[in-house]
């Protein structure tokens, strides 16, 4: 119970900081300089980002948990995940067959976007909340236990405004695109999230 509230509390500070910080023009907001795809970390070809430092990294666990592997190079940002049926479950089904969430695009490509944002130093010791979703466009084809999804953001399409007078970031990331076997499965425009240290007062 202690650990419940200690989060609840938490959240809502991070909460009242963020709104707090939004409801200011951003041309007011000094900005410490502005993150852009992969050159401000990326000094070898590629860097892997296994399971196991995925979870250190992101607060999700079970079926909120969307990413298995993430792969950043110079030209990609991708992300895979093996869909479950735990993941599925609750939802429609098709076919016999249960399927993937459309709303559990929208979290993968956040979750995608919080990877590559940990990757910088500016990200050490925050966490990220979810501002807002853009809109998608999803296949005719659906997705099911067993798929190997994947979630792919070009570099240039992902940057953070590192606003030093609040200790916060904001990170966009425009033009997702999810598939299985190369195929198209969804599209999302874009996804914007908030980094802040979750111990600091509003």
């Amino acid at each position: 119970m202690c650990q419940v509230l200690k989060l609840e509390k938490i959240l809502k500070n991070c909460i009242i900081r963020i709104n707090s910080t939004l409801k200011r023009k951003e041309a007011i907001m000094p900005v410490k300089r502005v993150l852009k795809g992969v050159a401000d970390f990326l000094k070898r070809e590629k860097r892997v980002i296994d399971s196991d430092k995925i979870k250190s990294i992101l607060p999700h666990s079970g079926r909120m948990l969307l990413l298995d592997e993430v792969t950043i190079t110079k030209k990609k940002i991708e992300g895979t995940f093996k869909v479950t049926e735990e993941v599925c479950e609750g939802h429609a089904v098709y076919d016999g067959q249960l399927v993937f969430k459309g709303s559990d695009f929208f979290d993968m490509a956040a979750q995608l976007l919080g990877i590559w944002g940990a990757q910088h130093p500016d990200f050490e010791g925050k966490i990220c909340v979810i501002r807002k979703y853009g809109g998608a466009k999803f296949a005719n084809k659906a997705t099911f236990p067993g798929d190997l999804l994947k979630i792919e953001l070009e570099p240039e399409n992902a940057q953070a405004d590192v606003f030093t007078s609040r200790n916060l970031i904001i990170m966009t990331g425009e033009n997702f695109l999810a598939t299985v076997d190369g195929e198209k499965r969804a599209d999302i425009s874009s996804v914007e999230l908030v980094a802040l240290n979750p111990n600091e007062e509003a």
